[in-house]
């Protein structure tokens, strides 16, 4: 059955909500459907920083880090030093002398690193998006006008994630090297979708992701950190604000041994 997580407004109460929906859904803390919507993506209180911190130091049992794994959506630190379009080419670089061999990357690597129409072409989805949400068309016919939903990324490559052996692999309907400069016209499924929308005297952006299978001891909260970095980049680069930042966890998980156990869990959910 689905669920609702909207009573926050920030993104760790949200999360902590979901969490604690997990934990009850006893044996196996398991569900399907969780829909977190937050309005206020970007402010992070002092009590959220707490929080912050015993979910770190829960995590040090699977040697990952909140800003880490914010850090496979979007780079902030390097957006922070070098800037739009500078920061793509230096993460690129960075992630070729890191990766690990036989892995797949980074979500941010395909959202700014994507075979294009011709194989031996590379294009930037991200940059694409960028420009297309700042570029759109304010009028049509003559009339005001704003296309809403016409802004996608996808994240998973057909070609690399149909020859893993898993059971199971995600086969996404939107190919942004065809699909990003296009209007209208284009698949209605994607992972990442940007929606610009009225705001007061102005034009804020909307994001939803949609996760397959979503982690919330090891990952959930990271993920959506870097969600939020990512719109807000989005949005800044763009010249609009920043809107709502959606969430659906088609499948989640309370994955407790990755913070060391049940007790451990209890604790930092308490």
């Amino acid at each position: 059955m689905a669920k609702l997580f909207d009573s926050y407004t920030r993104v760790v109460p949200t999360w902590l909500a979901a969490a604690r929906h997990l934990n009850q859904q006893l044996p196996g803390r398991t569900a399907e459907n969780l829909f977190l919507e937050i309005t206020d993506p970007l402010t992070i209180t002092t009590e959220d920083r707490q929080l912050m911190g015993k979910v770190d130091g829960a995590l040090i049992h699977s040697e990952l880090t909140l800003r880490t794994v914010a850090g496979t959506i979007f780079p902030l630190a390097l957006y922070k030093r070098y800037g739009r379009p500078g920061f793509y080419t230096k993460y690129m670089e960075m992630l070729e002398r890191g990766k690990q061999v036989g892995t797949w990357g980074t979500y941010a690597a395909r959202m700014i690193d994507r075979a294009g129409q011709d194989s031996e072409a590379r294009i930037n989805p991200l940059e694409m998006l960028v420009t297309k949400l700042r570029n759109q068309p304010l009028k049509k016919n003559g009339k005001e006008s704003s296309y809403v939903s016409t802004y996608e990324l996808g994240v998973a490559e057909p070609k690399d994630d149909l020859s893993m052996e898993e059971w199971g692999a995600e086969l996404p309907t939107y190919d942004p090297a065809f699909d990003a400069l296009r209007w209208f016209g284009g698949p209605c499924l994607s992972h990442l979708s940007f929606k610009r929308i009225p705001a007061g005297t102005g034009h804020a952006v909307n994001l939803v992701a949609i996760y397959r299978s979503h982690h919330y001891c090891a990952r959930a909260l990271g993920n959506l950190i870097g969600l939020a970095q990512l719109q807000s980049f989005v949005a800044k680069e763009a010249g609009l604000k920043v809107g709502t930042l959606s969430c659906l966890s088609s499948y989640a998980e309370l994955d407790v041994g990755m913070w060391g156990g049940v007790n451990a869990v209890n604790q930092v959910l308490a």
